[in-house]
């Protein structure tokens, strides 16, 4: 065969056997079956854990509610005018504690104590000092604010170089009249016009602060901050936790060792009994005091003879978490009547809390604060604010409480 034949062969045999082979190979794969899809497994999906509750990382120390960022910031302790004129005050419900004592003819003086809050709310009126009330607000290292003192109280001032701020000697800036009542009763402050004048006499702005025994606090339940530093609120709106205590116990210990925001290592329990309003008597009629106990807040709603006592602020009642009242021995040092109040003596004592009434003695030893004990054992607080009532122990500590309308000494 020439070339050319064979260029002819090959011209048109080459294209017949691609289509052969292009059809042998589509067979091939129309004749092998597709592979089935496996189903993809199930997924296994992950349990998701329960988000866990926010941890409190501080306390404020003289409350044992949550803060922010922990604080050394010096307590300031303000002298607070309870005549009939001077009500309703300003200020009590940023307090943090409060006291009530008995000052000359009868009538009582509020020492209240700020250390967690910081804002500018009205506080006062303000009113004169004297040793003893020097003696409560050095406990806990506070800065003494007041308008005037008694004879021996600015002895003592001066005497010691303590720092302190009075409206009349050595501190006007701080405070202004209100012309809508009448002096004495119409003197005001604020936290903030305070540190600020503490600040100008170079005065100490962090101490360490006494601490106290607190139970778990269960405020991070509400559905509002609860935070107490740099809040302009009160503390009667923060809840506390009514479960903490069982119906006829509280846990409590008093060893040296034990922690200020930590109850978990009490081992023993002090009898309680139910106990749901309590009437003070200090002296006169007109200084009737009670506190009746919400179940709901977990809260002591306070009273001066049988009418709210309220917050000008606000114009909401006081309230306390904790609610201390303790037998003082009063003695009377001039024709004025002025008092002195022995601070160490110790005594009969009565702790209410939650509902309950807890029996046990005060004590205070030099350079400390005030503690409840009962049975030997250092009581802990709820946390909140705590109004401390220091009545008279003549003619005895029983004669000047009411218990849900009884005498003490018929409670047995």
């Amino acid at each position: 065969m020439n070339q050319s034949g064979l260029w002819k062969v090959s011209k048109w045999t080459i294209p017949l056997v691609l289509t052969a082979s292009l059809i042998g190979c589509g067979s091939a794969e129309v004749a092998t079956p597709a592979p089935q899809q496996q189903p993809e497994p199930a997924k296994v999906t992950e349990p998701i854990a329960p988000e866990k509750p926010a941890e409190v990382a501080y306390t404020a120390p003289l409350t044992g509610l949550p803060v922010k960022q922990p604080s050394l910031a010096r307590p300031i302790a303000v002298m607070i005018n309870n005549a009939p004129a001077a009500r309703p005050q300003s200020g009590l419900a940023q307090a943090d504690m409060v006291y009530e004592v008995l000052a000359e003819g009868g009538i009582t003086r509020l020492i209240a104590v700020y250390q967690s809050y910081h804002g500018d709310v009205t506080i006062g009126p303000v009113r004169s000092i004297r040793p003893y009330l020097i003696g409560i607000g050095e406990s806990v290292g506070a800065l003494l604010v007041h308008a005037g003192g008694s004879p021996e109280a600015y002895s003592i001032l001066q005497q010691g170089k303590k720092e302190h701020l009075d409206e009349i000697t050595n501190a006007s800036a701080p405070f202004w009249r209100d012309s809508s009542r009448k002096a004495p009763h119409n003197l005001y402050t604020n936290e903030e016009k305070l540190r600020k004048g503490a600040l100008q006499k170079n005065y100490k702005q962090e101490i360490t602060i006494p601490t106290y025994p607190f139970l778990p606090s269960t405020t991070a339940k509400s559905s509002t901050s609860t935070t107490a530093d740099s809040l302009n609120t009160d503390h009667s709106s923060l809840p506390t936790d009514t479960n903490s205590l069982k119906a006829d116990t509280v846990s409590a210990d008093n060893k040296d060792s034990i922690s200020a925001n930590d109850s978990s290592s009490t081992s023993s329990a002090t009898t309680a009994t139910k106990a749901s309003l309590i009437e003070l008597q200090f002296l006169l009629e007109s200084y009737k005091v009670g506190y009746k106990y919400n179940s709901t807040t977990g809260l002591y709603t306070r009273s001066m003879n049988n009418e709210p006592h309220i917050d000008l602020n606000s114009g909401k009642p006081l309230t306390a978490s904790n609610v201390m009242v303790l037998g003082g021995d009063y003695k009377v040092l001039d024709d004025i009547g002025r008092l002195s109040l022995n601070l160490n003596a110790g005594g009969e004592a009565m702790l209410f809390q939650q509902g309950q009434q807890i029996k046990g003695q005060w004590s205070k030893k030099s350079g400390d604060v005030i503690r409840f004990s009962s049975n030997g054992q250092e009581v802990p607080f709820v946390p909140g604010v705590t109004y401390y009532n220091i009545v008279p122990n003549s003619p005895s500590f029983e004669n000047h409480l009411t218990i849900d309308g009884k005498k003490l000494n018929e409670n047995g």
